[in-house]
């Protein structure tokens, strides 16, 4: 297989043809420190373009080997375009930036099958697109989008949708402070397939969990449906797949999207439950939520030098300061699926030995006003965990006084609580509404400069907690089968 390295990683790129409409090239490359003396631009119109020197043809590239070829002309010219490129110089990579393909019309298609030839005829020339953004990859320094964070990070994208890749970027490092390994929308797929760039972030050291939203198979491809489902079989680490064109309308609107070969939600009934890939339903916010508390939770046991134990059982303990909230909570959690087992009869007595209530409830929910910030309430709600429950959810708001002792109180006690329940392999999640707020802001920030799990909802906490089980049980069924 040709390796994807250089694509991730290229040591220079030329931009065919730079012009105002795709100038956010130039500011995401700049703003991730790539080097532009390695950056080269051909315009025949301009001699200078954002401060970079502009080259008239290919001929001119002091370069005898490119890396990444960003194409971005008409489609009228394309094909005539890359094979003038490629007859002078060699090219690794190719983006094809270009869309009105094989998603637009029957010209489209055509354009596409003679592009294939043309790859297929340079071998050691490989393309991703027509009609994608790219690449983003922090270790080679390149972005299409300036707003793309510059830090490293352990999740994978593979998308066929650039702007739903750019949502997922932007909208996860906002809300979650998410960060990425690698990013790439590849459009419609008419080389380079998913299964190829999977079999690369499982090997990935740096990738820990990858997302992909699928479309469809290239009509170029139409094995790779079996490579796919191969590949998926023996992935090990988590796929989170949200796949579009699950209904008939839907499928309508792939093939004026990427022009792709739509498949039977029969079919990938059966692949979930053949392969230890999990399902994700269409909607970008609840696979940045599930990619948040799956980033999270395996980054710990790496920071830890710690083979990942996953949870074994759906009970979450869940502690808050309101009677009201703890009843929807209740109500939200069972619906879901998970178990609140409540105290009563000896146990609750213990914990009563504890703490003697006279308001709230000791139930579960805990109702505990009042108490958060002394001291015994991390040493009733340890009592209470006691590893009985794989999810302990604390329900908070924000604290108009955060440098006050009973703010500090309070936060000490949750850095107490949550190194507790983290010791006994479970997972301790924060619930913080959202609101427009000054103080909710900071405290939001604080959370997860402080690496806590924050969610804005309890059922964004437990369907994501859900998405844990479910993988973590497919994982262990799937390994008793290997052996």
């Amino acid at each position: 297989m040709h390796s994807l390295e250089r694509l991730f990683k290229p040591k220079n790129v030329v931009i065919f043809k730079v012009s105002r409409g795709i100038s956010f090239f130039i500011e995401g490359f700049r703003r991730q420190g790539f080097d532009i003396g390695k950056l080269y631009l051909i315009s025949k119109r301009e001699k200078e373009f954002f401060g970079l020197k502009c080259y008239n043809s290919i001929d001119e590239i002091p370069e005898d080997i490119i890396d990444l070829l960003i194409l971005s002309v008409r489609r009228e010219l394309l094909i005539q375009s890359l094979e003038d490129i490629l007859s002078k110089k060699k090219v690794n990579f190719v983006h094809i930036f270009t869309a009105g393909t094989g998603e637009f019309d029957d010209l489209g298609i055509e354009i596409e099958r003679k592009l294939k030839e043309l790859l297929d005829k340079f071998k050691h020339t490989r393309g991703i697109g027509p009609n994608c953004m790219g690449l983003y990859s922090p270790r080679g320094k390149t972005a299409y989008y300036s707003s793309f964070p510059v830090e490293r990070g352990n999740i994978g994208l593979i998308f066929q949708s650039g702007d739903l890749h750019s949502k997922m970027i932007k909208f996860g490092s906002r809300r979650y402070n998410l960060r990425f390994s690698i990013g790439i929308s590849i459009g419609n797929c008419i080389d380079i397939q998913i299964s190829e760039i999977l079999e690369y972030l499982n090997k990935d050291f740096e990738t820990d969990v990858i997302s992909i939203y699928f479309e469809g198979i290239s009509p170029f491809h139409r094995n790779e449906g079996k490579k796919l489902f191969n590949v998926l079989k023996k992935m090990k680490k988590p796929v989170l797949f949200m796949r579009g064109g699950r209904t008939i309308r839907g499928q309508i609107a792939v093939l004026t999207h990427t022009g792709a070969i739509a498949t039977r939600n029969d079919i990938w009934g059966a692949i979930y439950k053949q392969t230890p890939i999990i399902e994700v339903p269409p909607s970008i916010d609840e696979l940045i939520d599930y990619n948040f508390l799956f980033s999270s939770y395996i980054s710990r046991y790496r920071e830890l030098k710690k083979n990942i134990v996953y949870p074994t059982n759906k009970r979450a303990l869940v502690i808050l300061w309101s009677g009201g909230f703890g009843i929807l909570a209740t109500d939200t959690l069972i619906e879901l699926g998970l178990e609140l087992p409540y105290f009563e009869g000896d146990a609750l007595e213990k914990l009563k030995e504890i703490y003697p209530i006279r308001v709230g409830s000791l139930s579960n929910p805990f109702d505990l006003p009042w108490l958060t910030h002394q001291k015994i309430f991390v040493e009733v709600c340890k009592s209470a965990i006691n590893g009985k429950f794989d999810l302990i959810i604390v329900e908070t708001d924000a604290w108009k006084d955060m440098e006050g002792e009973r703010f500090k109180g309070y936060y000490n006690n949750l850095l107490e609580l949550r190194e507790y329940v983290e010791s006994l392999n479970k997972i301790f999640i924060i619930i913080l509404h959202q609101y427009p707020s000054e103080s909710q802001a900071k405290f939001n920030q604080l959370l997860l400069s402080d690496k806590f799990i924050v969610y804005p909802t309890i059922e964004a906490a437990a369907k994501s907690f859900l998405k844990l089980y479910e993988f973590g049980k497919k994982l262990t069924r799937i390994n008793q089968e290997d052996n």
